[in-house]
């Protein structure tokens, strides 16, 4: 029995060693599934023909070519009223604000009354010159010396009578200055741009702004730009301001009568844009803006700025040839405005390009 088990185990080993000394089996690998060739997408654009126009907005701002800033000239005086505020339009010579003046107002009237009176009185003495010397005539006391002595005698009251109108016409006077130096008025036609607001027993201050008017026969938006050479005189704009659009001629220094400044190329210089019809509305630095061409170029072949690229130094632009694949070719390119590219050289309308 133990010989039979013995034999079994000894085979057993055999077999097991046999196993060891055999070659391993080769795996091969699973070929890789080969897909179906797929064409890559692009974002892709015609080149075509049409217009092109190059802009820039420029920025300018109101600003009236004649502003005054009314004062009064002496302190302390009560407020009587303010007669206008901002916008209201004005006429030379117009009362806008005044002082406390009643009093002075009654002197006035009591001095044109005094001189009316003595007028009266120097025409009366004079009727009765002309009468006293006809009676003296009529009497036969006509000789020189009688004649001289009555002369002399009216002449006396007429002088002094002469001397009290003349104090009188200087009462007057000066009641008249001082009633103008408590009233401002308007010094040109304009329109309003500043009153001071005043409350109960306010009173003056000297060199106290109290109106500003600006001159409303010329009005004027001015630019700061160094594109100053893009404008001739005479030429017309658009300027919107606040939503409003309004007509404006471009006129130099020289022509509004301004100091004439230096203008030198690159360099920022002012612009003037003097408008067709006065503006009431705007006031001193009011913004505005305006579009100005710097080129324009009609029926010309453009292309997406996005389809623009630069390789070595040259410029091309990406297509995608009958094989699906991205190439590229050489153009030559002109202006760029509103995101097109003009196209000079190298494309043709209608072809496709890729822009993405």
């Amino acid at each position: 029995m133990n010989r039979k088990w013995l034999a079994l185990l000894a085979a057993g080993c055999l077999t097991l060693t046999a196993c060891d000394l055999l070659p391993e089996e080769e795996t091969f690998q699973t070929a890789p599934l080969i897909r179906d060739y797929q064409r890559a997408e692009f974002q892709q654009e015609a080149c075509t023909r049409g217009d092109m126009l190059l802009t820039r907005s420029i920025s300018c701002s109101y600003v009236p070519v004649r502003t005054e800033s009314l004062s009064f000239s002496i302190g302390g005086i009560p407020y009587d009223e303010i007669f206008v505020q901002p916008g209201d339009a004005v006429q030379a010579g117009q009362l806008l604000a005044s002082l406390q003046q009643e009093e002075i107002v009654q002197n006035v009237a009591a001095a044109q009354r005094q001189i009316r009176k003595l007028q009266l009185q120097i025409l009366h003495l004079e009727q009765n010159r002309a009468l006293a010397l006809k009676a003296q005539a009529l009497s036969g006391e006509n000789s020189q010396q009688a004649l001289e002595r009555t002369n002399a005698r009216y002449d006396v009251q007429k002088q002094s009578l002469e001397d009290e109108l003349y104090l009188a016409g200087l009462r007057l006077e000066s009641c008249n200055r001082q009633l103008d130096e408590r009233s401002l008025r308007a010094p040109m036609d304009g329109t309003v741009t500043y009153a001071r607001r005043i409350s109960p027993g306010d009173v003056s201050s000297v060199g106290i702004t109290v109106v500003t008017v600006a001159d409303s026969t010329m009005s004027l938006f001015r630019a700061s730009t160094e594109l100053w050479e893009h404008f001739s005189s005479g030429e017309t704009v658009t300027i919107t301001s606040a939503k409003t659009e309004y007509q404006a001629v471009v006129m130099t220094e020289a022509e509004l009568g301004l100091p004439e400044s230096n203008h030198v190329p690159g360099e920022k210089a002012f612009v003037y844009f003097a408008l067709t019809e006065p503006a009431f509305g705007l006031e001193d630095n009011d913004r505005g803006t305006f579009t100005l061409v710097l080129d324009r170029r009609e029926n010309v072949l453009r292309v997406s700025s996005k389809a623009i690229s630069t390789i070595n130094g040259k410029t091309v632009v990406y297509y995608q040839d009958e094989n699906g694949i991205k190439s590229y070719k050489n153009v030559t390119t002109g202006l760029e405005a509103e995101g097109m590219t003009e196209i000079l050289s190298g494309l043709e309308e209608g072809e496709l390009v890729i822009v993405n």
